[in-house]
């Protein structure tokens, strides 16, 4: 969701050979594996019901981008439920570290996707050698997913929008991360497991709604932390941000995404669009069209003008916006208050995610009894609050997975270790550091 981190794999190559070696790929090959349109692996049998959420139909080993020699990747295929309560299925990469711990951990770590299309899921992007053009999906990986396998964490990435490419759609969001880490669960045989989650911009929009439906959805599952950043809680204000904006293409791609899952809301917009609304549409969700590489195909475009009148005053629209958000005094469903440890941490100067939402939305769940940290970086960007974030949120991982939390007030400002400080290499080690401290110099 951030264009900046486009340029991370030009900045991490030429900036840090070292940090490839000790992380290196398989050797190069062309992936056995067809586009997941034509890929049956992706195919929803027709006895999905019959399945467990979460529980694994098929699985393949596969060669990633982030794999190193003495870690083993996977692709599962798995059961879990969309927006309607329908069963469906979609797929996850796993992770499995060298030396796992005793007892297990789950790293769950969200992408921003942010695509109307099955070849742009992050299960394609981690494909070494893919035709994939979403460049996001891999960037921050190279430093986030070698770190927690070297913790001896489980990685468990999933394409949590589901086979319809309902981005955005909370529900198929949360639910689909959650089954994720049931898949770890069920496909290892894992005992007495702990699990994290982990994600920034639309990840962090898949992280908040896994947090929200937890103890509801997936009560068995254990979840002591959740770190996300950069966060659109309330998608009414974040396209309002971003329309007519250098990212307008986001706000653009989030009417469709919803609307993937959404039928009522589809059969709404069709309704309105124009003829040319109709052909923008039909480009937005056409295979390979990945919404973070094509950023500036609709640089301060108004999406409001694809549609005859104004789209926003349909009660169709508002009640699907309505439940979308999770802001108490705006929803119009029960927001969940969840009590496991959580850090958030934003941008004062986001021009993509606004940051007073959430904000908004850690003072109203603080005053219901949440436990949340929550670093404010004051005039950042999108991109270098995430990039300023990152020790600080793994730090906090590390910690939960520890039990070695401290208590604070909800809603604290804590302080983070920054980057390129002697914590963080501490934590992350001295090549991760230059990276990051490369594409923070850089101005990303």
């Amino acid at each position: 969701m951030w264009t900046g981190l486009i340029a991370f794999a030009l900045v991490a190559a030429r900036s840090l050979e070292a940090f490839a070696a000790s992380t290196p790929n398989p050797k190069t090959l062309t992936t056995s594996f067809p586009d997941p349109n034509d890929d049956p692996f992706y195919s929803i049998p027709r006895n999905i019901g019959s399945f467990h959420p979460g529980q694994v139909l098929r699985n393949r080993l596969v060669a990633t981008t982030v794999t190193g020699r003495t870690v083993k990747s996977y692709q599962v295929f798995y059961r879990t439920t969309d927006h309607q309560n329908k069963a469906v299925g979609t797929v996850a990469t796993i992770w499995e570290p060298a030396i796992p711990l005793d007892p297990p951990k789950i790293f769950s770590y969200q992408d921003a996707e942010d695509a109307l299309n099955l070849d742009c899921a992050p299960s394609w992007a981690w494909v070494n050698e893919s035709s994939v053009l979403e460049v996001d999906l891999q960037s921050d990986g190279s430093i986030i997913i070698p770190w927690a396998l070297s913790q001896g964490y489980y990685v468990v990435s999933a394409d949590f929008e589901g086979h319809k490419s309902a981005w955005l759609v909370g529900l198929m969001e949360g639910r689909g991360v959650l089954d994720g880490i049931r898949s770890v669960i069920n496909f290892f045989s894992l005992r007495h497991a702990e699990a994290a989650l982990y994600g920034y911009s639309g990840g962090g929009h898949a992280s908040v709604w896994a947090s929200s439906l937890a103890a509801k959805y997936a009560p068995e599952v254990k979840l002591v932390g959740a770190a996300f950043g950069g966060t659109p809680v309330d998608l009414l204000s974040a396209y309002k941000l971003l329309n007519g904006s250098p990212e307008a293409l986001l706000a653009g791609g989030a009417i469709f995404g919803l609307a993937s899952g959404y039928p009522e809301l589809s059969a709404t917009l069709n309704s309105l669009l124009t003829a040319n609304g109709k052909a923008i549409a039909a480009k937005l969700v056409s295979e390979n069209y990945c919404i973070n590489a094509h950023q500036h195909d609709f640089a301060n475009f108004d999406f409001g003008t694809l549609f005859k009148t104004n789209f926003l005053d349909n009660s169709v629209v508002k009640k699907v916006l309505a439940e979308e958000s999770l802001l108490m005094n705006v929803s119009s469903l029960t927001v969940p208050v969840p009590k496991f440890p959580r850090f958030e941490w934003h941008g004062t100067g986001d021009v993509t995610v606004p940051y007073a939402p959430e904000a908004q939305y850690v003072q109203q769940q603080c005053a219901k009894g949440a436990d949340i940290r929550f670093v404010t970086f004051p005039e950042l960007d999108h991109s270098n609050a995430y990039l300023s974030g990152v020790p600080g949120a793994l730090l906090f991982i590390a910690e939960a997975f520890g039990g070695a939390l401290t208590k604070v007030p909800c809603g604290t400002n804590i302080a983070v270790p920054a980057v390129g400080s002697l914590e963080a290499v501490g934590l992350l080690g001295v090549d991760a550091n230059i990276v990051l401290s490369a594409l923070l110099a850089e101005g990303f």
